[in-house]
């Protein structure tokens, strides 16, 4: 019996041993990556999903196929990990290639496209799509990354220096800069769309119809970890080793994120553009990841992901090999399902937005070898450019005042179904929405501050059609049918309450003036916008011409943390500014 013993205690040691001194080499090899890259790739096992859910908020989980996790992470993320005491073992870098990545430094030589562009080579591609196609082609650069490199989209339309009421269709890729087949097919599309235009039938609707926004490097610095002439040696975070698509607000939780220049970018440019629907491409595997990334419930829209994923998915079976897009539910997955991810684009862009957007994965290799990149190209144009005509299908229309039919920014909801900010907005510039939703029969309520809402019953949606809807709102107006009810001046109140949580309401009067005649119908121009203590513009109430009267908005501050605010009326030639307090 002793000497039964004797053998487990002396088998156990042993094995405490080994698995000390594998560990021991493992974590020497992960810090001499973190020395070289800023970051490490490993994989580990885990049998739990819970877990592997609270393990995410620790590092950057990259893929999950079974029971074996795939991860980044950067040293004070690397150092959490080794807390946990998981086995893991330390894998090649993806974005360390041992083939010849074919650097080109000419637009010209790019047009191969078994090619990755120089840095350089890329900015003047961009801009040379522009000169050659001036009116279908603007370069627009939302930032600068931690580097000084460019942050640029290419924006396609049939009259693109022209604002017109259309919606705005949003492709980005390789935010994770190893990730690069996405980049090289991007800068394709833009060229196929910009030649195509007047011989390609669906092209030329798409670009008749929609303004498209095409990104096709979220992130250079990773790519360009090495410097500006190769991709070999790219990395999947940005130049500080932050993984971008874990830096965004996050949805199930806000966080407090040390968010990037590039995010930041990211984050004022889809404030200002309006982007309505959209994709961010990666590699690494093969699928359409659609909401929720953070949350186990399913997004109202649901049964719309899932059958515009199928049908991207669909299309690219039909023109690629059986093994390409075939796992997971056969090419498409509920990011949840998946794995739990905080702060991702996707889920920030729909919750914060109000827009829709999915992550698409479309390679295996993460740093493609470019004699690759053709047949890629032709196992997925179909479906990137079915994926944006998507953007004009559903219920859509124009929302205006019923006095002075002027565009009105108004909230479209849904009741019994609209959740999680699934409720879509209509611009201020033209008073458009678009409610891209699956076929139904739906009641549509459009409400704005100062307008009486209004609900149409029974609208139906039909699925890869559109639905026209236009709604007037009829502005509320106190205070102007007798003459001692009139307001003498202008003037703003203060908000109440104050301090609030979440929601405060704003009165403000507009009196009864020279060349502001309710009567006639006239009106003066008027704003009402809030501001961060940084003088930062985050939400506009007003912005329209309102007629004399007495108005009330209510400012519904969910989504914003504690603070001190500013809320500011322009009217006219009067300006005001009072203070309000958020406390949550």
């Amino acid at each position: 019996m002793r000497t039964i013993l004797y053998i487990f205690i002396t088998l156990t040691l042993l094995t405490i041993n080994n698995y000390s001194q594998q560990n021991s080499c493992e974590i020497k090899k992960a810090y001499e990556y973190l020395e070289s890259k800023g970051e490490v790739y490993f994989s580990f096992m885990v049998f739990d999903k819970a877990r592997l859910n609270d393990i995410s908020k620790i590092i950057s989980i990259d893929n999950f196929s079974g029971e074996t996790a795939f991860a980044y992470a950067n040293k004070q993320e690397f150092e959490e990990f080794l807390k946990l005491d998981i086995p893991f073992t330390v894998l090649p870098h993806p974005g360390d290639a041992e083939f010849d990545v074919k650097m080109k430094s000419s637009p010209e030589e790019i047009l191969e496209w078994d090619v990755y562009p120089t840095y350089d080579a890329y900015i003047a591609m961009m801009n040379q799509f522009a000169a050659d196609f001036p009116n279908l082609c603007r370069i627009v650069n939302i930032g600068s990354t931690v580097q000084g490199r460019q942050m640029l989209f290419a924006v396609i339309s049939d009259n693109v220096n022209t604002p017109e009421p259309e919606p705005k269709a949003m492709y980005t890729s390789s935010m994770h800069g190893d990730e690069t087949t996405g980049y090289v097919l991007m800068l394709r599309l833009i060229h196929t769309l910009l030649n195509s235009y007047n011989s390609n039938t669906q092209i030329t609707q798409l670009v008749n119809n929609a303004e498209i926004w095409i990104n096709p490097l979220a992130n250079p610095d990773g790519t360009y970890r090495t410097g500006n002439n190769t991709v070999n040696g790219a990395i999947r975070g940005n130049a500080n080793n932050v993984d971008l698509n874990r830096n965004y607000p996050g949805t199930d939780y806000y966080g407090n994120p040390n968010l990037q220049p590039e995010i930041i970018n990211f984050m004022n440019a889809s404030g200002q553009y309006y982007w309505r629907l959209s994709a961010n491409f990666h590699g690494g595997t093969e699928v359409v990841n659609y909401p929720w990334d953070c949350w186990a419930r399913l997004a109202a829209d649901d049964a719309w992901w899932v059958r515009v994923s199928r049908k991207f998915a669909d299309t690219v079976h039909q023109y690629a090999p059986s093994n390409y897009m075939n796992e997971y539910v056969n090419g498409i997955t509920n990011g949840y399902a998946w794995y739990y991810v905080h702060g991702s684009r996707q889920d920030y862009q729909i919750y914060y937005r109000h827009g829709r957007e999915s992550t698409i994965e479309i390679s295996d290799t993460k740093l493609l070898p470019p004699a690759q990149l053709p047949a890629h190209w032709e196992y997925l144009y179909r479906s990137l450019i079915g994926y944006l005509e998507q953007v004009q299908y559903g219920i859509k229309g124009q929302v205006t005042d019923s006095v002075t039919n002027l565009p009105l920014k108004a909230k479209i909801s849904i009741s019994g179904f609209d959740i999680d900010s699934s409720e879509v907005y209509s611009d201020s510039l033209f008073g458009m929405y678009y409610r891209m939703i699956i076929a139904g029969t739906y009641n549509l309520t459009f409400s704005a501050p100062g307008y009486y809402s209004k609900t149409i019953q029974n609208v139906s949606a039909v699925n890869d059609q559109a639905t026209v809807l236009n709604v007037k709102l009829q502005p509320i107006i106190n205070g102007i049918s007798g003459i001692n009810n009139q307001p003498q001046e202008f003037r703003l109140y203060q908000n109440y309450p104050n301090p609030f949580n979440p929601s405060t309401t704003i009165n403000f009067e507009i009196p009864l003036s020279r060349g502001v005649s309710g009567e006639a119908g006239r009106g003066v121009f008027t704003s009402l916008k809030i501001y961060d203590v940084l003088g930062n513009e985050i939400a506009v109430l007003v912005n329209s011409k309102l007629t004399p009267g007495t108005y009330e908005y209510q400012w519904d501050a969910t989504n914003y943390p504690s603070g001190v605010y500013f809320y500011k009326l322009t009217t006219g030639d009067f300006s005001a500014v009072n203070k309000m307090i958020l406390i949550k």
